[in-house]
């Protein structure tokens, strides 16, 4: 029978921050101060989704609105649509510039730059226009992290010279010339679980000993804190083994192991589980699928560090 102990601790891994952006950006990250040292970067994910551009010869403009024209590209086929914006603008003399393969653009008034965006991050912020905006949803083709001394190399150091991205690259030409590959940057916080058993009957020995134990783990997790490259490896490892990305070769069957040195500290604090949980749709309006997950705006997903026959998982209340 799996044992079930008076008090139990889950670690959840919260999405904070996320940035969506394309390896050309790389080099601008940085300099926007959006991840901190209290909020870094150290996961990240290489996605696709199907080429959005805008068609540069077609624009609809006056005193009330003006409407941009779009194509979405799936195979050999393109699908158009069009959005009305509200022209606060107040003069007919607005147009737009954008080079080939029109994926990104510049919109001008009275000749002046007033926006530069790529076509895909524009119709993010504008979602709500949209009467459908799943080809905004990304596939996840891999999920990696990086850390350094003390935190200090950074997710978009580590992609300006990635193999799997440059390999991922290369495939994504030949087999899949319709689609784009995108990447998101992410920094997680991390959020302390607890749970009484209050249905168990436990004898007052076991109550007791489990005292000292709730103390040490809720001091650990709540003062000192799990070291934070255990806390990358472990948020790496759980993204890997719920997604399943088609270019990532471990942690897709072993994880969880307390085999792993990588986040042996979560066993040595005996932690029940730890969790993943991301909310992309009320942070940058897409969703994150893959062959194994669906699309959704919010994900949470837990992981029992012990089997089933060994130790009860802190969610199960069969």
């Amino acid at each position: 029978m799996s044992k079930r102990l008076p008090s139990e601790f889950a670690i959840n891994m919260m999405l904070d921050k996320v940035a969506i952006l394309q390896q050309g950006d790389l080099e601008s990250i940085n300099s926007l101060n959006y991840f901190n040292s209290d909020s870094p970067c150290h996961i990240y994910f290489i996605c696709k989704r199907p080429r959005v551009s805008i068609d540069k010869s077609r624009i609809k403009v006056t005193e009330e609105y003006f409407e941009l024209f779009f194509k979405i590209q799936r195979e050999e086929s393109f699908e158009e649509f069009s959005i009305k914006l509200e022209n606060t603008y107040k003069t007919t003399d607005i147009s737009i510039e954008s080079k080939y393969p029109n994926t990104r653009f510049q919109l001008l008034v009275n000749g002046e730059l007033i926006l530069a965006a790529s076509v895909a991050v524009f119709l993010q912020h504008f979602y709500q226009y949209l009467e459908k905006g799943d080809f905004l949803d990304l596939e996840v083709l891999y999920i990696g992290q990086s850390y350094g001394v003390e935190g200090a190399r950074t997710a978009p150091d580590r992609l300006k010279s990635h193999s799997t991205l440059q390999n991922i690259y290369s495939e994504s030409i030949q087999n899949n010339p319709d689609c784009e590959i995108w990447l998101i940057l992410a920094s997680f916080s991390q959020i302390n679980l607890m749970m009484f058993d209050g249905r168990t009957e436990f004898t007052e020995e076991e109550r007791d000993n489990d005292k000292e134990r709730f103390q040490k783990v809720y001091d650990k997790l709540n003062w000192e804190g799990i070291n934070e490259q255990q806390k990358i490896n472990f948020t790496e490892a759980a993204l890997i083994k719920y997604f399943e990305p088609p270019y990532n070769k471990i942690y897709k069957e072993t994880f969880p192991n307390p085999a792993h040195a990588t986040y042996s500290e979560c066993y040595d604090l005996d932690v029940n589980a730890v969790c993943i949980e991301l909310q992309t749709f009320e942070q940058a309006n897409f969703c994150l699928f893959s062959q194994k997950i669906k699309s959704a705006p919010w994900y949470m997903e837990n992981f029992p560090l012990h089997s089933p026959e060994e130790r009860k998982s802190m969610f199960d209340w069969v």
